[in-house]
């Protein structure tokens, strides 16, 4: 392939490769080879790695004589196809998924129901879905409440009610499970970059219903591993909660409250959901909490039916919703630097075998992105990933997802 050379003009932004991408810089050469750790594909093979790694040109910069120089973002060119270029293209894999469950043990969740209790068929559900190879790619971490109360606690402790005596206060615990928010902050099973489901399935045949429903004080703790855990690892988190009633117990624990919680998670800088699935009947509260997780409502299974299934489509619909519809940049080999106004993304349907341009957005901003498909980058001065519209992103979670360089960018 070739193009013209990247000059110290035009915008050098270290995009640092599209998910095993061609460069665009230019030469009668081929591109080197990159080496990067693997990621799962959607619809194609993949050899991705973490944007910025050792000895690769830092994203947002070009090189000069060794030294670093920031270069200003992309601009809209809005031009139309040029037949006459053909770039070089390789498949691209989606960014990773977590899902961090967060599970209702509380007493009542052993209510007898069609195919044993609650608890018995919930948990079966969940394993299911674990053991599904379809789901193999998707980190997992757990966490249950309640958490046992401590067996003693002192004036001003989280839900401690104290009784002043002749001389000795005498303080006893909240009953029903901890109300304190750290002890949900570390999980049964923690998220990690190994994804490996066994631990997880061993975990839940440890557990039994009994207490109350601290919901609160749970769902604030898991956000904060899951909040860790996506700064840290960079990758997307979403906590699933499932639950078979409304909060009981604790001060602070009322729907609203939980609700509360959930809005500022998803308006931290982690930005995680909150999805939710109420077991159960009357429990359309519920929806507030999904609502604020920015999840537009809970799932709510009726225990009149088939329990089991329902749950087990719950969780399955929770992951197509979850999947994120970006693509991470890998980095590319010492030296190179990448034009990013000559990357193009392509998709080939199911089964068709001609590839079809997907444009980026009007300027590339996402407050542009409607019915039509489209795609745009994370951050245009500093870009780390290529993220799809939502129209985009429903209608290419089957087929072959590709990005192209060395052609002008094809701006809708």
């Amino acid at each position: 392939m070739k193009c013209a050379p990247i000059g110290s003009d035009m915008l050098g932004l270290a995009l640092t490769m599209i998910m095993g991408l061609a460069l665009a810089s230019c030469s009668g050469e081929s591109s080197p080879q990159r080496s990067a750790p693997p990621l799962h594909a959607a619809g194609g093979s993949s050899s991705a790695g973490a944007a910025g790694a050792a000895g690769t040109v830092p994203i947002g910069t070009s090189t000069s004589g060794g030294a670093a120089i920031m270069l200003p973002p992309p601009v809209d060119g809005g031009v139309q196809t040029d037949p006459a270029c053909t770039g070089e293209a390789e498949d691209s894999a989606r960014l990773p998924l977590d899902m961090y469950f967060l599970v209702d043990t509380s007493g009542s969740m052993g209510d007898r129901v069609a195919g044993g209790s609650k608890w018995e068929v919930v948990s079966q559900a969940l394993v299911t879905f674990l053991k599904d190879p379809a789901n193999a790619d998707i980190g997992v971490g757990i966490g249950y409440f309640p958490q046992d109360p401590p067996l003693t606690c002192h004036s001003g402790d989280p839900d401690c009610t104290c009784f002043n005596l002749v001389g000795f206060e005498l303080c006893f615990p909240q009953a029903g499970g901890s109300c304190n928010v750290t002890d949900y902050a570390t999980p049964a099973v923690a998220l990690s970059l190994l994804i490996d489901h066994a631990p997880v399935i061993a975990d839940i045949a440890r557990h039994d219903p009994r207490g109350g429903t601290p919901t609160r004080p749970a769902l604030e703790g898991a956000l904060q591993h899951v909040a860790s855990w996506v700064q840290t690892s960079h990758r997307k988190g979403v906590i699933v909660l499932a639950t078979d009633g409304d909060p009981t117990g604790c001060s602070q624990n009322t729907p609203q409250d939980v609700a509360n919680v959930a809005r500022a998670a998803l308006a931290g800088s982690a930005a995680i959901q909150t999805f939710v699935v109420g077991v159960g009947k009357s429990l359309t509260s519920l929806n507030l909490i999904a609502q604020a997780g920015g999840t537009e409502k809970a799932i709510l299974v009726d225990t009149g039916g088939n329990l089991g299934q329902a749950i087990s489509e719950a969780f399955q619909q929770i992951r197509g919703k979850a999947l994120p519809c970006a693509y991470r940049i890998p980095p590319s080999p010492t030296g190179q630097v990448l034009d990013p106004q000559k990357v193009n993304v392509r998709y080939t349907p199911l089964n068709a075998t001609e590839a079809q341009i997907i444009p980026m957005t009007r300027a590339g901003d996402p407050a542009n992105c409607d019915a039509s498909p489209g795609w745009y980058y994370d951050n245009p001065t500093a870009p780390t990933a290529i993220e799809l519209c939502p129209s985009s992103c429903q209608s290419l979670m089957d087929g072959r997802v590709e990005v192209e360089f060395g052609c002008q960018t094809i701006v809708r």
